[in-house]
């Protein structure tokens, strides 16, 4: 159940997990004590950026100080670590600095792995997902790919994605903005229809009609109340809205601000449900 900040439970039935996405600029101590501050029960930590993306990155693997702060912050707080972050499939993948980052993923205890298709050859990409998948197992973390991003879009391909790796260790990870963005209310109707078995956990988020950027639960047009139906019941959720463009607050402050107004949708919601 989901907590508060003096540590008091909530009638809520799903984990919250806070995503890097978040906090912007934050420094990664600063994330993981502002996560637990506000209230989450769960983390994501980023320890990859792929060539080609832009999004803030703060290196964590390869600084040894850091490594043995982060790792011994996260127990310490009482944090679950959760899902670690975002691991494009390209043509050409930067093993050299990827596999130092699984390898400290598991030293974290990581549940889950993000990874993200970003290629036009087929094979190659369940080739290079088999690499990861191979490295992961032993570690006991589960690689899931985020439908609707990039090349596995509509959720179809997604789906067709985890079953030509031919690895049980594969899953899905959802992002609701991006599903209603590429087929609407049909992405709810496609969603019931998956295997519960490849669904361990799920984004939160929203968006307007005028943008693309995640915005919080209940604050733009997507139709979050189905696609939470259509998900397996209390599901853990990973709350992705991204930090405001104009930093008007503090990391600290709007990692609080996501809690509590992810909490009140998810009230809504299950007074709507009773």
């Amino acid at each position: 159940m989901a907590r508060t900040e003096s540590g008091a439970t909530l009638g809520l039935m799903n984990k919250l997990i806070n995503s890097p996405q978040n906090l912007g600029t934050t420094a990664p101590l600063d994330y993981i004590y502002a996560t637990r501050n506000a209230g989450y029960e769960a983390i994501g930590i980023r320890l990859y950026r792929a060539p080609g993306r832009t999004y803030n990155f703060n290196p964590i693997v390869g600084n040894p100080a850091l490594m043995r702060d982060v790792k011994k912050a996260i127990p310490d707080l009482g944090l679950e670590m959760y899902d670690i972050y975002s691991y494009y499939l390209q043509p050409e993948m930067e093993w050299d600095t990827i596999m130092p980052t699984l390898d400290f993923a598991g030293e974290l205890g990581a549940k889950f792995l993000l990874v993200i298709g970003d290629d036009a050859e087929w094979n190659r990409m369940c080739d290079n997902m088999g690499r990861i998948c191979a490295k992961l197992k032993p570690m006991g973390i589960r690689a899931v790919v985020e439908a609707y991003a990039t090349a596995l879009t509509p959720l179809a391909t997604a789906v067709k994605f985890c079953v030509d790796c031919g690895d049980d260790n594969v899953g899905l990870c959802l992002d609701p903005r991006q599903a209603f963005r590429d087929e609407q209310h049909a992405s709810n109707v496609a969603l019931k229809a998956v295997d519960r078995a490849l669904l361990p956990y799920a984004q939160i988020n929203d968006s307007t009609a005028f943008g693309n950027n995640g915005i919080l639960p209940g604050e733009g047009q997507v139709p979050l109340f189905d696609y939470l139906d259509a998900l397996p019941p209390e599901i853990d959720l990973s709350t992705e809205a991204q930090f405001p463009s104009d930093y008007t607050y503090t990391g600290a402050e709007w990692a609080k601000i996501t809690v509590e107004r992810t909490h009140k949708f998810l009230q809504r919601y299950y007074a709507a449900r009773k």
